[in-house]
């Protein structure tokens, strides 16, 4: 409940903002009806928008994300003459306002700046060759290493001044965002100083969001599932993800909203203990689910059913595009879909989506997750259960939780005058 003016004006900022993220390029009366406002309200919100540059004027829609249709409505009137005569004028994300991104991974770190714009086109987490605009090195292993080669990234890329560095990183983040607490593959960026040395090399501050969460931070804010035509059904607002990459992670949310418990730890699942699996993994324990169904673990297999010992990621992802699932890998798949069934039962989720690197290699693979995750998952005995492939909209989230932490301001109440 909006208790004063400046607060609902602010409000109305973010779900502009938020629709812009989703749609690409809108007119301003198609914002007005799908945040339910009036058309001078929205013309308001929109100009101070305009005004401080976080929006622009375009010409057209753009090579972006199709814009979401609203069936339930039928155009206006001044929609129609709009058609009938000069088309409306259409407004979207500034492609001037430009971000770092700094993407931490287990085995490669990837450098790219980022306009607001592009973080809504479709495809922009589509890795990219080495140019003026991405870099991409092995992520090395202590603090001073990272910076090293993160200085010489942003010297390359020509990175000045900016309002905020947007950062993904893996592990267990902090509930303030500025300490990682435990990260079990890249123990040396435990603790506050790694976060707070980039800040300090680009003088900026730093919007770090835990690696899945971003990734489910860009479904959510994508509008549509993460794919055309919204394929998530009715509810896209409450869905399971799990991302298979480096490691395997996933991510909660309900009601369009990311689930937190007590404790910052949330999504760890690829730490889940499988029975009879003896790998020891980077946390420390044995057996965790990450070690069978991660691109190291599967590779582990491949190495293993083939007798390949230097056999490398790329051969083992073209052994499988060409052959689907086979008796080697069908049992890490089996594993990993009785833990998300897990998963399911606990949180009374129906719709599961999938990400990364296996799930995506063949058809097949999608199947085998599906067959067993349907055959443990108790809510679809009496609902319709879900499991879709989604791209990473990994730049999408990272924006979307830098605009609600630190690009737009904060609904806050005026301090009342003592009377």
């Amino acid at each position: 409940m909006y208790q004063h003016p400046s607060q609902l004006r602010i409000a109305n900022v973010h779900r502009t903002f938020r629709m812009l993220l989703a749609r690409g390029a809108s007119s301003r009366a198609e914002l007005a009806r799908l945040n339910g406002l009036s058309p001078v309200t929205a013309g308001k919100v929109v100009e101070g928008m305009l005004e401080a540059g976080w929006i622009e004027e375009v010409e057209s829609r753009g090579e972006g994300r199709p814009a979401i249709q609203d069936p339930g409505r039928m155009s206006s009137g001044s929609e129609e003459s709009a058609a009938m005569g000069r088309p409306p004028r259409l407004v979207g994300l500034s492609s001037t306002i430009r971000f770092p991104v700094v993407e931490i991974g287990t085995q490669q770190t990837s450098v790219r700046t980022i306009s607001l714009a592009e973080a809504a086109a479709a495809d922009f987490d589509v890795p990219t060759h080495h140019g003026a605009t991405f870099v991409r090195f092995p992520t090395p292993r202590s603090v001073a290493g990272f910076l090293s080669h993160l200085g010489r990234a942003r010297d390359a890329l020509g990175i000045g001044s900016s309002r905020a560095v947007l950062v993904s990183v893996p592990g267990v983040l902090g509930s303030d965002g500025r300490e990682i607490v435990f990260s079990p593959n890249l123990r040396w960026t435990n603790g506050r100083e790694l976060i707070e040395r980039i800040e300090g090399l680009f003088a900026a501050r730093v919007c770090a969001v835990q690696e899945i969460q971003a990734l489910a931070l860009g479904l959510l804010a994508s509008g549509d599932g993460g794919q055309a035509g919204g394929t998530l059904g009715p509810s896209p607002d409450s869905f399971v993800l799990v991302d298979f990459g480096d490691g395997v992670g996933g991510a909660v949310v309900t009601g369009g909203q990311l689930l937190h418990g007590p404790q910052p730890l949330c999504g760890e699942i690829g730490h889940t203990g499988v029975y009879g699996n003896r790998r020891r993994c980077g946390c420390g324990a044995v057996g965790c689910l990450e070690t069978l169904v991660s691109c190291r673990g599967v590779l582990q297999s491949f190495r293993t059913r083939w007798r390949k010992p230097k056999a490398t990621w790329s051969d083992c992802a073209r052994h499988i595009a060409a052959h689907g699932v086979e008796p080697w890998l069908a049992p890490s798949i089996d594993a990993a879909g009785t833990v998300i069934a897990g998963a399911l039962n606990l949180v009374g989720a129906a719709d599961l989506v999938l990400t990364g690197d296996l799930p995506s290699l063949h058809p097949e693979v999608l199947v085998a997750f599906e067959r067993r995750v349907r055959e443990h998952a108790l809510v679809g005995r009496f609902a319709r259960l879900t499991c879709h492939l989604a791209p990473r909209r990994r730049m999408l989230g990272l924006v979307a939780a830098a605009a609600g932490r630190i690009l737009l301001p904060e609904p806050s109440l005026p301090v009342a005058e003592a009377s």
